[in-house]
């Protein structure tokens, strides 16, 4: 199955290789994955599903307890890293139209790489394309 490299280098190798230093101690590793999600679910340990959780029920039980993420949902479907080069476009106008602090970082990020943020576009040309599609609304 394919990974995206931050999840397969600065995740899953990591948990791995600390995992690695207990595999005689015996663990159980529990993932939050969700009932709603079968194609992510593979042989391990996943609670949510075990108990029939959906996203929709985790987000509640977690709202529920005080726990709003700062409104991050109000915006998007999902949490994700924000400056992530594989966000769609819909979720990176949002970023640009509620969060010009962040957007203003990714666009210094993209100004010192040596390749454009994705193979599609820069952050500038993607700036360009979301504030046309604003003076078209007018």
């Amino acid at each position: 199955m394919f990974c995206r490299w931050c999840t397969s280098n600065l995740k899953n190798r990591v948990i791995d290789t600390y995992l690695k230093r207990y595999k005689d101690e015996g663990y159980v590793e529990y993932i939050g994955i969700a009932a709603d999600e079968p194609k992510r679910i593979k042989e391990k340990c996943y609670p949510l599903v075990n108990w029939g959780m959906t996203e929709e029920d985790c987000l509640k039980f977690c709202y529920d307890r005080g726990f709003t993420w700062n409104g991050l949902y109000k915006h998007f479907d999902r949490l994700s890293c924000w400056c992530c080069p594989l966000k769609n476009l819909k979720e990176l106008k949002i970023l640009y139209k509620y969060y010009p602090e962040l957007w203003e970082q990714l666009k210094q990020m993209d100004n010192r790489a040596y390749n454009k943020f994705r193979a599609d576009y820069s952050v500038e040309e993607l700036e360009k394309k979301f504030q046309k599609e604003e003076n078209k609304k007018c």
